[in-house]
């Protein structure tokens, strides 16, 4: 059994979902119980970014700590170079058990990148076919996210869900014996939801049949002067024209449905940890890689610096840490180095662009003003984009275009 001084670690990742769409974050529509309750136990951070609005870069830089520029994965085709150490890598040197179950968007022949096991495989292909489909996307200017997996909204089940049921009961398979062994562990179980398709099955679609779900509020002419890297990804999703009102609802209503699934697989995981009795001395995190513009801006999918894209829900719960809302900007670069520091563990000796955060959710120092950097080079773009974070402002860089401040 683990001692005080080396606590087990569990975190729980979600794909694409928008902070301001979460219970926790302030939403009376989405129906989010465990994410609330862990939120009510722990710290929730208010204002933390992604490192990219796209999956491998984001995921490779929140593994690594670095910068997207510096891991230097661009694209959902870029692969990981196996010599760039994880935080997985470091707990594995502290002795601790290192599992990953489900999603990571690994690409190339190292699916493992610092973990010891791998319960589940990833639910994309390993391989470097991404590469070539993401060159031709941007040849011929039409992104693999456009608007007509949008146009299908609605009730229904697709085979990411299966692949997350999958994973959890791998998770709930595996957590018991886990929590038997001699060594201390770091177990992250990554699903897919409540990333598109816009679809939920029929009873998680259903408990949304009476809610009353906003439309997003859509200024005359809002397309008029955007900035270029947005009309960029617009007019690859071909968003030029907006969904129907009643399409946009009905995605948002799956998006809703899809969460509230999401919800109940980290309830399963949650819940192994509560009947054994050692959820409160388990440092518990629960993230999702970036969000979802659901609408917003009449945008979908993610691949912009706007709130509802970069955003995401950053929780910590477990022994030490201050039940507090955090109003520090916060990146997901500084999720290892904060993962590290409330396991007591000594960091590798390796560079990092993330910051340890554990003192500030023990209270041991006050909150300060911090900053994200997000950073996007596919999906549409004809340039990469650079923006700058500190709450409540973004600096956008791109190159050749007037820098934008809002």
């Amino acid at each position: 059994m683990p001692s005080p001084s080396s606590p087990n670690v569990v975190v729980f990742i979600t794909d694409e979902q928008p902070a301001y769409m979460t219970g926790c974050y302030g939403d009376a529509i989405a129906r989010t119980p465990t994410m609330d309750r862990l939120a009510q136990r722990g710290a929730l951070w208010e204002h933390a970014y992604c490192a990219s609005p796209i999956c491998c870069p984001c995921r490779a830089a929140m593994m690594t700590s670095r910068h997207v520029h510096n891991v230097e994965v661009w694209d959902n085709g870029s692969p990981l170079r196996s010599d760039w150490p994880t935080f997985a890598h470091t707990f594995r040197a502290a002795g601790y058990r290192t599992v990953l179950c489900g999603k990571m968007h690994f690409v190339g022949p190292d699916q493992l990148h610092g973990f010891e096991e791998r319960w589940v495989p990833d639910i994309y292909p390993a391989t470097f076919e991404w590469t070539r489909s993401n060159r031709a996307a941007v040849a011929v200017n039409t992104g693999q996210q456009t608007i007509d997996s949008v146009m299908i909204a609605g009730p229904g089940e697709t085979e990411d869900m299966d692949y997350d049921e999958l994973v959890i009961r791998k998770a709930e398979a595996g957590l018991p014996e886990l929590l038997d062994g001699d060594r201390p562990f770091l177990l992250v179980v990554s699903i897919t939801g409540p990333h598109y398709p816009f679809k939920a099955p029929q009873k998680y679609w259903d408990m949304f049949a009476e809610a009353d779900i906003p439309l997003p509020e859509l200024p005359d002419n809002f397309m008029a002067g955007e900035h270029p890297s947005v009309a960029w990804v617009r007019k690859s999703g071909r968003f030029e024209t907006l969904v129907p009102d009643e399409v946009c609802l009905a995605a948002r209503r799956a998006i809703y449905g899809r969460m509230a699934l999401a919800d109940d697989h980290l309830q399963r995981v949650i819940a192994i940890l509560e009947t054994r009795g050692v959820l409160d001395e388990t440092v518990t995190a629960f993230l999702s890689d970036h969000g979802d513009m659901m609408g917003e801006h009449g945008l979908w999918y993610k691949n912009t610096a706007f709130e509802a894209s970069s955003r995401v829900p950053l929780i910590f719960a477990g022994p030490g840490i201050k039940p507090t809302r955090l109003t520090e900007t916060a990146s997901l670069l500084d999720l290892g180095p904060t993962l590290v520091g409330l396991a007591g563990i000594k960091p590798l000796d390796v560079p990092s662009d993330g910051r340890d955060l554990s003192p500030l959710l023990r209270g041991e120092r006050a909150a300060e003003t911090g900053s994200a950097i997000i950073e996007n080079y596919a999906e549409g773009l004809q340039r990469g984009v650079r923006t700058l974070v500190q709450w409540p402002w973004k600096l956008n860089l791109c190159l050749g275009t007037p820098p934008e401040l809002f």
